[in-house]
C-alpha cells in the first residue's frame, strides 16, 4: 500500500489543483501567459545581432540558449523561465538542433504551435546565401576566430573542401527540418542578407520587430560599421581549391559572382 495520504483540506485540495491547471493550461496554450517570444533559427543568421538589440530593451529579458541543455519537461521549462523573468517581455532563443538532437522532441512543430497558443511570437532567422552560410559555419568553429582577438584574426580562412560540402549537407538537412517545424506555425520571417547584414537596414528591421512583437521603441544596438563588398576570394586563402571542390560537386550551382560581405 503506498504511504502517501490525500489532502484532508478541501482548500489544500482545491489549491494544489488549480497551480496544477494553471501551469498545464499555460504549457498546453490553453491560457496566455505573460508577453514572450523566440527567436528561431539554424545558426550565424544574425541572432546575436538581435540579442544585443533585445538585451539593451529596458522592457525586455531576453536569455540565450534556454534549451541547449536536455531538460526533462521542456515546455515546463520554457513556462517558468517566462513566468519568473523581470522584464515585461520575456525572449530567447531556439535552435532545430536544440529542439531535435538535444530535447528529442518527437513532435517539435507541435511544441512551437504550444508555445505560440501561449501568447508566445515566433521569429524566423535564415539566410538566403547558403555557400557563405556554411563558410561562416566553418569560421565560427575555428579556433584562429573563436578565441584570437579580432586585431589578430587572420584576413582570409583556409576552408576544407570535404567539410565545407558536408556542412552544406547540415544546412540543408537543418533548413528542411525548420521548414517542417515552422509549418502553419504563425511567425515573423526575418532574412539575413536583406534585414540584418547591412547596418543601413537596421532602423527598419528594428520598426519590423517592434510592430510584431508590440514592444515600441526597440533601437539597434552597438557600433554600426560601414558595410564592405568583397568576393569569396578576397576571404577564403584557398579560393581555387574550394571552388574546384563545390564545382565538382552537388553544389556547383553555388558558385556564384555573390558580391556580399561574409559577416555574421
Amino acid at each position: 500500500m503506498s504511504d502517501k495520504k490525500p489532502l484532508s483540506n478541501p482548500l489544500l485540495r482545491q489549491t494544489a489543483a488549480g497551480s496544477w491547471l494553471e501551469t498545464f493550461q499555460a504549457l498546453t496554450g490553453t491560457r496566455p501567459h505573460k508577453p514572450s517570444f523566440a527567436v528561431f533559427d539554424i545558426g550565424q543568421s544574425g541572432r546575436i545581432t538581435l540579442a544585443k538589440w533585445f538585451s539593451a530593451h529596458s522592457a525586455i529579458a531576453f536569455q540565450a540558449d534556454i534549451l541547449s541543455q536536455a531538460v526533462r519537461f521542456p515546455r515546463m521549462s520554457v513556462y517558468q523561465r517566462i513566468r519568473q523573468s523581470q522584464g515585461e517581455v520575456y525572449g530567447f532563443n531556439l535552435t532545430v538542433e536544440q529542439l531535435r538532437q538535444v530535447q528529442r522532441l518527437a513532435d517539435p512543430n507541435q511544441f512551437l504551435h504550444d508555445l505560440h497558443r501561449g501568447g508566445c511570437r515566433i521569429i524566423y532567422l535564415h539566410r538566403r546565401d547558403m555557400l557563405r552560410h556554411a563558410i561562416a559555419t566553418l569560421r565560427d568553429c575555428s579556433t584562429d576566430y573563436r578565441f584570437n582577438d579580432t586585431a589578430t584574426r587572420p584576413k582570409k580562412i583556409t576552408i576544407d573542401v570535404g567539410e565545407l560540402i558536408d556542412c552544406l549537407k547540415y544546412l540543408d538537412n537543418q533548413r528542411v527540418e525548420a521548414s517542417a517545424i515552422l509549418h502553419d506555425v504563425p511567425h515573423l520571417n526575418l532574412v539575413y542578407e536583406d534585414d540584418l547584414m547591412d547596418p543601413n537596414c537596421y532602423l527598419d528591421t528594428a520598426d519590423k520587430l517592434s510592430a510584431f512583437l508590440n514592444i515600441p521603441e526597440i533601437q539597434p544596438a552597438g557600433t554600426t560599421l560601414k558595410l564592405v563588398h568583397q568576393q569569396l576570394s578576397d576571404i577564403v586563402e584557398n579560393y581555387d581549391d574550394l571552388s574546384a571542390g563545390i564545382e565538382s560537386s552537388d553544389y556547383a550551382y553555388l558558385l556564384t559572382s555573390n558580391r556580399h560581405l561574409l559577416t555574421r
